[in-house]
């Protein structure tokens, strides 16, 4: 390619000099890219993940537990409160196992659904029989008898052995 100029007339443009702003970018994007991977920028620390979901399971159970713990007998009027803390806790430990299921696949999973769905049953029971002023004593002995298990499961899956594993 030949270009004009006013004081030399036609030069000679190289063809390689054209690409060369263009593969000095590419050069230093691949080695910011290399050096950002090293470094574990971007990436998964799955010790750090594993330490996390392992402290939000425990939190969530706890405080599951303790409102199941705090339900009275005879219906008071925070008990609709109360049993709404426990639908969120129970749906905090159901969003980290569908979390774990997305970080590891079907082979991730802590807790069978069947689990949430049979707790979440049990407080809807126990709702329906308080507003209508029948007696709570059989729902609630089924979910003291629910959540307890819950915990049992999360605290076997945390503490037995280390190890993550399918809890059905």
């Amino acid at each position: 390619m030949m270009r004009y100029s006013r004081s030399r007339g036609y030069n000679t443009v190289m063809k390689s000099n054209r690409y060369r702003p263009i593969l000095i970018i590419l050069l230093v994007l691949l080695a910011a890219f290399l050096l950002f991977k090293a470094a574990g920028v971007g990436g998964l620390d799955e010790a750090n993940f594993v330490e996390q979901r392992n402290s939000k399971l425990r939190s969530e159970v706890q405080q599951a537990v303790s409102c199941v713990n705090s339900l009275s007998r005879l219906g008071s009027s925070s008990t609709s409160g109360m049993l709404g803390k426990i639908r969120q806790y129970v749906h905090g430990v159901e969003v980290i196992n569908d979390l774990n299921v997305s970080m590891y696949g079907e082979v991730g999973r802590l807790y069978s659904q069947a689990t949430f769905d049979s707790i979440y049953a049990i407080i809807e029971t126990y709702e329906a029989r308080l507003s209508s002023g029948q007696s709570v004593n059989t729902s609630l002995t089924e979910l003291s008898e629910a959540v307890n298990d819950l915990s049992a499961r999360t605290y076997a899956l945390l503490n037995v052995d280390g190890t993550e594993g399918n809890q059905e």
